[in-house]
């Protein structure tokens, strides 16, 4: 049994208080959702095994949200690039109920039901989220929220480590690390690694400001749960993301990227190079390899269009989410899912070319690399499907997309300005 580091009166007391403190700011019950993606433990009920705080605090600010919009007369979802793709998976998904439900290809209309209410769950944060930024405080105000939760989280990985300490002769497979009760380890280690992604951005962002010394350090904070779950796909994901950040963003660093990581044999842990040794290109095959044939297989032959339906065989039958997408949803779903996917990347890229603030370019910059990094983790597991990434990856994605709703207005603002300097001087000088 997993000894937790937090008595079970904080943990259920952030998300009461942050259900009860959101109808007073709508940030107050953001900021409890993001603590309890990090430390919240799964919820087993009959009707869904996968249940947690942050759902319970999610219908509180949810209720909150609409009721003042409503009040407001103000629209409810607010403009964002990824509103139509986001519908257009939805959808998908809705089409994919529906016809599983009619061929009888899903265990039940209620997991299949559970499994699409999971995913609209996932696009209100999201719009929450992007609708709560209005300043730039705001947006330090809920990133700051962000990475508490995820250093909360890690000081569990650090917990486990301290009740471990190293032994002769035992097997690495006794020193993995795992999240809050119920969770697996490369699930965690996968929630780990957007945020650790997102910290190190925000270092370099901050350089040459002395601030900068905080968020590395909160970064390699979380490396070493990372490192001790021993995920595979969470290991290769933050490699490629650190990769991905500093070539596109941060070139002037490749050269001394390549020594860190010619070094990194020297570096990391020799438990960890255990694992590493002792990965196999036989075994890669059969438990990855063989997921996209089998999805290929029994989804081609029985709904190739829709797929199976949504809670087919639970979310990682294939051990990759585009097979599982794929098995679920079929083509339709998985076109969708990409193209939502694009969207994330290009709007970052779009909010990225209208500000030079260093915080938000930081945010933006960690969660471009993030997403990345989710993409290929993909490959051989779930981040995208699995509840406490996916929930953490949707936090900083509509955080990223109020920073471009706040961004372009600024700029809008501005070209106004500028038009209208233009035209007094123009009459000035008639």
């Amino acid at each position: 049994m997993l000894q937790m580091p937090f008595p079970a009166w904080m943990v259920y007391g952030i998300a009461i208080l942050g259900g009860v403190l959101t109808w007073k700011d709508l940030r107050f019950g953001l900021a409890a959702i993001a603590l309890s993606i990090g430390i919240s433990p799964e919820l087993r009920t009959d009707l869904a095994k996968d249940l947690r705080l942050e759902d319970f605090v999610m219908a509180a600010t949810l209720l909150a949200w609409a009721l003042r919009k409503l009040s407001s007369r103000e629209q409810l979802i607010p403009d964002t690039p990824l509103n139509r793709l986001w519908g257009w998976w939805l959808f998908a998904g809705a089409l994919s109920v529906i016809l599983g439900i009619a061929l009888g290809t899903v265990p039940s209309y209620k997991v299949s039901l559970f499994h699409w209410l999971k995913r609209l769950e996932l696009a209100l944060l999201f719009w929450m989220m992007a609708d709560s930024v209005r300043s730039v405080s705001d947006v330090r105000f809920l990133a700051t929220s962000g990475m508490i939760g995820a250093v909360l989280s890690s000081f569990i990985g650090w917990h486990q480590k301290w009740l471990n300490p190293p032994r002769e002769d035992a097997h690495w497979n006794a020193y993995k690390v795992q999240g809050p009760v119920g969770e697996k380890s490369n699930v965690y280690a996968q929630y780990l690694v957007f945020n650790t992604l997102v910290g190190l951005a925000l270092g370099f962002s901050l350089h040459p400001s002395p601030a900068l010394w905080l968020p590395f350090a909160l970064a390699g904070f979380m490396l070493v749960p990372v490192l001790f779950s021993f995920s595979r796909s969470a290991m290769a994901a933050l490699g490629l993301g650190v990769v991905a950040f500093v070539g596109v963003f941060h070139r002037r660093w490749l050269p001394l990227l390549l020594i860190a990581y010619l070094l990194l044999p020297a570096i990391i842990p020799s438990i960890v190079q255990q694992r590493l040794e002792a990965l196999s290109w036989e075994r890669f095959k059969v438990e990855r390899l063989g997921g996209y044939i089998a999805s290929l297989q029994e989804t081609l032959s029985t709904n190739p269009l829709t797929g199976h339906g949504l809670g087919f065989a639970g979310f990682n039958r294939y051990e990759n989410q585009y097979a599982n997408t794929f098995a679920h949803e079929g083509f339709l779903g998985l076109l969708a899912f990409l193209a939502l996917l694009w969207g994330v990347l290009k709007m970052q890229r779009q909010a990225l070319e209208l500000t030079d603030d260093p915080y938000l370019r930081g945010i933006l910059q960690g969660c471009y690399a993030g997403t990345i990094a989710f993409l290929v983790a993909g490959l051989s597991g779930v981040p995208m499907l699995a509840i406490r990434p996916a929930e953490t990856f949707w936090f900083w994605t509509g955080l990223t997309a109020g920073i471009w709703r706040l961004v372009l207005d600024q700029a809008v603002v501005a070209e106004m300005e500028a038009q209208q300097v233009d035209a007094e001087f123009a009459l000035a000088t008639r």
